[in-house]
């Protein structure tokens, strides 16, 4: 995205504030091939729009919507110049408000990046802008979280817009916390430099210094000098320079740790990046409060080397005034002329413009140094060599004393890594001697098992033996039994035959009823004696259930 300075003019050196615009959508590439559709547009209004950048609208005569490119077509005619600038009329400006009610993404984004450009080029089009589009559909543009590139482009309309100082109030009142919020929250560089180069804009009027700033605002515009990025960098840079301007806010910026990415960047190859950071700097040391830590901070050094090496007569401004500043304290000078301000002050009196000869002169007188004699030049030469050759000793000393810091911090870690190492052997030892200990217990519960199991297959087997033992007990029993029942049924069929015979025989009654007593008197014993064997069986294998469950028992 290109960022020009509004135009300063070598009287207006002294002006402490800047402000940014865009001038042209990012990735322009060759118009010429976008004209040849633009068959409605006169050459003129053709090279009015190549003046102005507005690729965007150009690239819509070429819409496959046929309305679209009436409207393009239509924009395009309104063109004209007024004053050496390109100028837009209203009617011009309604065709692109209207596209903003088209569905069509490309349509918008074009259309409201045409606004933008044309807003940074003439600020005669601001009021115009806001009237045919209104202030509240833009900033719905800005709030469009889900299309990046339309919430892009609207940003940039309101950067630009705010170059003028009557429309400024409008946006802090409404917009300017949202587009803080946004440009903390979205993770789109290209929308954090439209907010940022917004912020220094409104910046330049000190009356919107302290609503930029609240809410985290100063601290959001420093953190964007960590990204690194040329763009975003300066515009952050310009946006810090006109906050110092303010002097409640000088302090401030140290405070919130904006003196250091600030020196870091006087260093950088980008002319505009150098501008801004010189400038910041320039500020910061109006306040006498912030010499001290600027001092400390390498602020003099860092300055009197860009003193000799910058060609560009604001930055050798820039840094004329700083010194000057810094200078102005009878407790400094001492610090400001030992870090070298005195030889890049004579440095800038040598240069053409006068206004950096003035201060720099100005600057020198503060310090007391005035014209000199030869023998006076002499023992300064001398001093200077003394000094050289103390600082030579002295980065001799620093540097054998950080290579014995250095070498003893290797040490250190050496035996740190060496205990680390050691423990680490240790550890595994431990783990391997509690693996080993965790197989032997493993192995002696498995062969307990084994054993346990091996018992209890052997009492199985045991009570398995018994009880075949008791089962031919039992069966030899039970023939025994068997047998004695054959005998006696045996005996009692003799009885009978001899009963029988007996009666054959004339047998007395007397006789015959002794020899039923005694049969009767036989079969009572012989049931007494079968009630007692059962119940001698009966007892006999309870006793042997009861040991079996008691067996079981046992196992388990």
């Amino acid at each position: 995205m290109a960022q020009l300075h509004r135009p300063t003019k070598k009287s207006d050196k002294r002006n402490m504030t800047m402000k940014l615009k865009t001038l042209r959508r990012p990735g322009v590439g060759d118009l010429s091939c976008m004209f040849q559709n633009a068959t409605t547009v006169s050459e003129a209004h053709l090279s009015y729009a190549e003046e102005a950048g507005l690729d965007s609208l150009l690239g819509l005569v070429d819409h496959e919507h046929p309305r679209v490119r009436g409207l393009a077509e239509q924009a395009l005619g309104c063109l004209d110049r007024d004053d050496g600038e390109v100028n837009m009329s209203e009617e011009g400006f309604q065709a692109l408000a209207e596209m903003l009610g088209y569905k069509n993404l490309r349509a918008q984004v074009d259309a409201v990046w045409s606004m933008a450009v044309m807003a940074g080029h003439n600020e005669a089009t601001h009021h115009t802008i806001i009237d045919a589009v209104s202030w509240s559909t833009i900033l719905r543009r800005a709030q469009s979280n889900t299309i990046p590139d339309l919430q892009h482009a609207a940003a940039t309309l309101i950067a630009n817009l705010s170059l003028s100082d009557d429309l400024q109030e409008m946006i802090v009142e409404d917009g300017l916390d949202f587009l803080k919020e946004l440009a903390r929250d979205t993770s789109e560089l290209r929308i954090k430099r439209a907010v940022c180069n917004l912020l220094a804009n409104l910046a330049a009027n000190e009356e919107h210094v302290p609503a930029v700033c609240a809410d985290g605002g100063l601290k959001l515009i420093i953190s964007f000098l960590d990204t690194k990025d040329p763009e975003l960098v300066n515009a952050a840079l310009h946006a810090l320079a006109n906050i110092a301007n303010v002097s409640g806010m000088r302090e401030q910026i140290i405070r919130d740790g904006g003196l250091e990415p600030i020196l870091e960047y006087l260093t950088s190859a980008n002319v505009m990046v150098q501008k801004g950071s010189a400038m910041a700097i320039a500020n910061l040391t109006q306040s006498s409060a912030n010499h001290k830590p600027m001092i400390e901070a390498g602020t003099v050094e860092r300055l009197c080397q860009l003193a000799r090496r910058t060609k560009n007569e604001e930055v050798q401004y820039r840094v004329a005034c700083a010194l000057n500043a810094l200078a102005t304290e009878q407790e400094h000078k001492a610090a400001v002329k030992d870090r070298g301000a005195v030889d890049a002050l004579k440095f800038l009196v040598r240069v053409r413009d006068e206004d950096v000869k003035a201060e720099a002169i100005e600057a020198l007188a503060k310090l007391g140094i005035h014209a000199r004699s030869k023998k006076d030049k002499e023992k300064e030469k001398a001093e200077r060599e003394k000094a050289e050759r103390e600082r030579l000793e002295r980065e001799q000393r620093e540097r054998e004393e950080r290579e014995a810091a250095e070498r003893e911090a290797a040490e250190r870690a050496r035996l740190e890594r060496e205990k680390r190492e050691r423990e680490e052997r240790e550890r595994e030892e431990a783990r391997r001697q509690e693996e080993e200990a965790r197989r032997k217990r493993e192995e002696e519960e498995r062969r307990r098992r084994e054993q346990e199991e091996a018992e209890r297959r052997r009492k199985q087997e045991e009570a398995e033996r018994r009880r075949k033992q008791e089962e031919e007990e039992r069966r030899r029993r039970e023939k025994e039994e068997a047998d004695r029942l054959a005998r006696e049924q045996a005996e009692r069929e003799a009885l009978e035959r001899e009963r029988a015979a007996a009666a054959n025989a004339g047998m007395s009654e007397k006789e015959r009823l002794k020899a039923e007593r005694k049969a009767a008197m036989e079969e009572r014993k012989r049931k007494m004696y079968e009630r007692n064997l059962e119940a001698e069986k009966k007892m006999l294998d309870r006793e042997r259930i009861e040991r079996e469950a008691r067996e079981q028992r046992g196992l388990k």
